[in-house]
């Protein structure tokens, strides 16, 4: 079994190749609108490292959100279309789970910017329900965690295999958009 799996909706961008037992990642920290220009270079070197060539990967996944509009963007399109040209299988995972990997009962949040938040109820790190927390909206965060129990790439690595032993495959990559985009938003 082998994954190319990414995150792009952050910073950091995140690549993570499991070939059988061998499991490589990068993890590059990136200026804003870097991922369109550092993710298809990233992905090249890391193939390479493992000796593989781009049509042997048979799953691909990705993070579809929440985070970055943009970044959700790079990494779904990029997905949708390396995952089409190999014929391959395609899973898909959230910030939420991410956060949530190896926890019972939890909340989580990730930064939606300019001080809003985004929030989910999570239980063995499956989303149970999500919420929108606008700036300035009065919240108690102190038992709300922002920071993974584990390794962004382990968590990666175990919600991918989870899913695959699952067949939790998806036929399209849908973003998990929480809200609109600010220019959406700027048009009404």
């Amino acid at each position: 079994m082998n994954y190319l799996a990414i995150d792009t909706t952050n910073s950091t961008l995140t690549v993570v190749l499991r070939n059988g037992e061998q499991l490589l990642y990068t993890r590059k920290e990136m200026e804003k609108a870097e991922h369109s220009t550092s993710l298809m270079p990233t992905i090249d070197e890391i193939i390479s490292k493992a000796n593989m060539d781009i049509k042997d990967i048979e799953n691909f996944a990705v993070n579809v959100g929440p985070g970055s509009f943009t970044g959700i963007r790079i990494g779904v399109s990029s997905m949708t279309a390396m995952s089409y040209a190999n014929k391959a299988k395609r899973i898909s995972f959230s910030t939420f789970e991410i956060l949530a990997q190896n926890r019972g009962e939890v909340m989580v949040s990730v930064d939606a910017g300019h001080g809003n938040t985004y929030l989910a109820k999570c239980k063995d790190g499956e989303i149970v329900e999500t919420d929108f927390i606008e700036a300035g909206k009065e919240y108690d965060f102190s038992n709300v965690l922002s920071t993974p129990a584990i390794s962004e790439v382990e968590a990666i690595d175990q919600i991918v295999m989870k899913k695959f032993n699952k067949n939790a495959f998806v036929d399209v990559f849908v973003p998990f958009y929480m809200r609109k985009s600010q220019a959406e938003r700027n048009l009404e």
